[in-house]
């Protein structure tokens, strides 16, 4: 017969022991460490590592997330899922290496040379294969006119963007309509196409396809294809900056004035921050192509405008478009603008 503690009974002694136990696995389920440049040490535990932030789950804060730029070093207790900037995947536990460096303990008996830690791009990536994240959005605004005056706009945006660890896609456009006593006073599109392959944490190449029409500036259709190299300084929740340089080559179709096409440079800029406790987002976007045979023909679009959150997934915005052709066709202005209001969606 078991014997037993007076005053104690099982029940309780097993719940004691239930509750040791479960102590125990606790420390020992958080046994990775992360030190940030700025010197603090962080005991937890790796959950993963994308679109630039190292989730890492501590059993006094919760789940964490880290700029893995502010990542000094990085060491696991089991085994972590590590995907590099050219594709490569690796299984194995993250060791420290100096200068900022990590190794990859494959097995007792492989071991990788220290790699930078910018060149490892995600952490535990989905098996299989790059988890996909979509983020878009979509505005439409106008004014519909009718008695003394007959006025009409219409003003349309979209843009939609698919992320991976090492790919980014992004499609995006837009449409102005206008006229004034049924007489059309702006009629143009645009439409975007881009690809961009990261081969560092915050680096990539990058191929982009333009088409536009402007009936205005007499423009029937401007198609620019190009290829370059970009650097994403900031890719966050909060805040967003890109720079970008390369070739592209343009071709442009008039309705009276002479067709052309040239070589061309291509250098563009792509900016968002909420401000204010995210009460508004200011943005800004802008591209210049400028011809590599005549460096007096050449165009610069820009996007600069505010948009506020209402609710959690619409938006009011203003925005101001300038268009400016330092070569326009003959009888037309050199700069296109306009100030749009718009109500908008995004996700």
């Amino acid at each position: 017969m078991a014997r037993r503690v007076p005053g104690v009974p099982n029940t309780m002694k097993i719940q004691t022991l239930l509750a040791l136990a479960g102590l125990l696995a606790s420390f020992a389920a958080y046994a990775d460490t992360v030190v940030l440049l700025n010197g603090d040490r962080l005991s937890g535990r790796v959950v993963s590592l994308e679109a630039g932030k190292l989730v890492f789950a501590t059993a006094y804060a919760g789940e964490l997330k880290l700029p893995w730029d502010q990542i000094r070093n990085l060491e696991s207790d089991g085994k972590v899922r590590v995907q590099l900037a050219d594709g490569t995947l690796l299984n194995g536990q993250l060791l420290t290496a100096p200068d900022g460096r990590a190794r990859v303990k494959v097995s007792e008996l492989v071991e990788t040379a220290p790699i930078p830690i910018a060149q490892v791009t995600a952490l535990n990536p989905p098996m299989g294969g790059d988890k996909v994240k979509l983020t878009g959005r979509a505005n439409l605004g106008g004014t519909f006119s009718r008695g003394n005056t007959e006025e009409d706009t219409l003003h349309a945006d979209a843009e939609m963007v698919a992320r991976t660890a090492s790919n980014r896609y992004t499609v995006g456009g837009e449409v102005n309509e206008a006229s004034t006593q049924r007489v059309t006073t702006a009629s143009n599109w645009r439409l975007n196409m881009k690809y961009d392959h990261f081969f560092k944490d915050k680096s990539y190449f990058y191929t982009v396809g333009l088409f536009e029409r402007d009936t205005q500036a007499d423009l029937d259709m401007r198609t620019s294809l190009g290829f370059g190299a970009g650097r994403q300084i900031f890719e966050e929740e909060r805040r967003n900056l890109s720079l970008e340089g390369g070739l592209s080559f343009v071709n442009e179709d008039y309705g009276t004035a002479a067709d052309q096409s040239f070589p061309g440079l291509r250098a563009a800029l792509k900016y968002d921050q909420l401000f204010w406790d995210d009460k508004f987002k200011f943005f800004h976007t802008s591209e210049l192509l400028a011809s590599i045979d005549d460096s007096a023909d050449y165009l610069l679009k820009t996007r600069t405008g505010v948009r506020i959150p209402v609710g959690k997934s619409l938006n009011l915005s203003t925005q101001v478009n300038l268009d400016y052709d330092n070569l326009p066709a003959p009888g037309k202005d050199t700069t296109d603008s306009a100030l749009l209001f718009s109500v908008g969606y995004g996700f």
